[in-house]
């Protein structure tokens, strides 16, 4: 858990430079980017959960810590700034407008991600099912009011 900490830390770092020298494109790339990452490690543990693919507790354990570490990372790009970028994204414009709204539906998705975590290494598959689901309709949730169809 200490090398994915210090790993999404460093990673991190060129995005928490001064913000002046950061572009609207910039701040896009970067959520974009650790979306992928959070979608990536998240996906892995669904056949999982399901049966598709066989159960490995350190594996599971693996991405679902990586999930919790990243959930942190994405509010750094939502930044007003970000809003005039000129490239493709879903955000729906109320996510400039609904900033606590926001912070509360990425709040209820770092507390659901940091719980799969705590409980993930688990032997029974079956009991990280209900924590799973949380961070599944935490994602959801959000997605539906702030994210365009695509």
């Amino acid at each position: 858990m200490k090398k994915l900490m210090m790993s999404a830390i460093l990673l991190s770092l060129p995005i928490l430079g001064n913000a002046q020298d950061k572009t609207a494109d910039d701040y896009v790339e970067y959520r974009q980017g650790v979306f992928n990452a959070i979608g990536w490690h998240f996906k892995k543990m669904g056949p999982m959960i399901q049966g598709r693919i066989p159960y490995d507790a350190v594996e599971f354990k693996r991405h679902a810590e990586a999930v919790a570490v990243l959930s942190h990372m994405p509010a750094e790009g939502f930044v007003k700034e970000a809003k005039d970028s000129t490239l493709p994204t879903r955000v729906k414009p109320d996510v400039w407008f609904q900033t606590e709204r926001f912070n509360t539906y990425m709040d209820d998705m770092i507390k659901a991600a940091a719980e799969l975590a705590e409980q993930a290494g688990v032997e029974d598959k079956d009991e990280l099912r209900p924590a799973y689901g949380n961070v599944a309709k935490q994602c959801k949730a959000c997605h539906d009011r702030y994210r365009e169809r695509g």
